[in-house]
């Protein structure tokens, strides 16, 4: 009996870091989570929103459009 609370408190840590307190958490994510049987945290891009084809030609926060020069 004593193990069952440090596994759920594991559990429960696990999801609240992931859904709450992760850089990319955000209430669509959480959504996922609960409902989509076939979720997949690589479907969310960095600020936690789901990733379009339209976002995915966008580039991220801090990248350029530019590929860098070969050094």
């Amino acid at each position: 009996m004593y193990w069952l609370g440090p596994l759920l408190g594991g559990v429960l840590a696990g999801l609240l870091y992931d859904l709450v307190f992760a850089a990319n958490a955000s209430v669509d994510k959480a959504k996922a989570f609960f409902t989509q049987r076939d979720y997949d945290d690589a479907q969310f891009d960095q600020r936690g929103r789901r990733k379009t084809k339209e976002r995915e030609a966008e580039p991220e926060a801090g990248q350029s459009l530019k590929e860098p020069a070969a050094v």
